[in-house]
């Protein structure tokens, strides 16, 4: 089942795809390191979320035409004193709280003598990330770590070039070149072992694959660690989103 559906069969529709947009913004720019939008569009998660506990402890919510207001502790006291699930009474409002003081008070929705940063930001992706594991574990996952495992397919790029159906993974472009195949299977999904990305890119000389990815690496496109795991760069990301675009 996708995430969506998972989450629709027990919350809101609209309420679902404005958490999960939110969400790929947020993990967007911080791929990109650009840590301002990143933490801005927290915002909009934030907002999505507290939106999805009023509906959750009181059945009805602020339509997403009407401001909520100030997030504050009389919000948090609301949350916390009414009937209902624990995480959403107190745990995942006390993280939106957290990610909302952040936005507010480090330089990112108003100046400040802290500018954005990958602290901050890394912070902020590291909640977003638990909050939507947390929705999805109270939606019908079985465990935290199997809810864990759904996050980390939300992150997955929906990419026309590429057929991933869960057991084939090919690249349907016949016009690519063998390194800007290696950049959409990385774009698809991240930190691939060497062995798994040339055989996604069926590519059949494994020592010009490694050439191949070694020139990657020397133009600052993507990372090798010690144990053959690769992975895009954040100059590799916008190279391989211009391939997907066209441009």
């Amino acid at each position: 089942m996708k995430i969506e559906e998972l989450l629709a069969n027990s919350f809101p529709q609209e309420i679902v795809e404005h958490i999960l947009s939110s969400y790929l913004e947020v993990e967007k720019g911080y791929r990109l390191e650009k840590w301002k939008p990143s933490e801005l569009d927290a915002g909009h998660f934030v907002e999505a979320v507290r939106r999805l506990i009023e509906h959750a402890l009181f059945n009805s919510y602020t339509p997403f035409s009407t401001s909520l207001g100030s997030f504050n502790q009389g919000v948090l006291n609301r949350y916390e004193s009414s009937t209902g699930d624990e995480s959403f009474r107190i745990l995942i409002p006390r993280t939106l709280y957290a990610m909302y003081c952040v936005r507010n008070k480090r330089g990112v929705g108003h100046i400040s003598s802290i500018s954005p940063n990958k602290m901050d930001a890394s912070f902020i992706l590291s909640s977003t990330k638990w909050v939507l594991a947390e929705l999805i574990r109270i939606a019908g996952a079985s465990s935290p770590d199997e809810a864990e495992r759904l996050v980390s397919q939300v992150t997955e790029k929906q990419v026309d070039l590429v057929w991933d159906d869960g057991e084939s993974f090919m690249i349907l472009s016949k016009k690519l070149k063998a390194s800007e195949k290696v950049l959409i299977a990385l774009y698809k999904e991240d930190k691939i072992d060497l062995e798994v990305l040339r055989i996604r890119v069926e590519y059949k000389n494994k020592s010009n694959f490694k050439k191949i990815l070694l020139a990657l690496k020397k133009d600052k496109l993507i990372d090798i660690n010690d144990a053959g795991i690769c992975k895009l760069s954040p100059l590799g990301v916008v190279s391989a989103e211009a391939i997907v675009n066209g441009t």
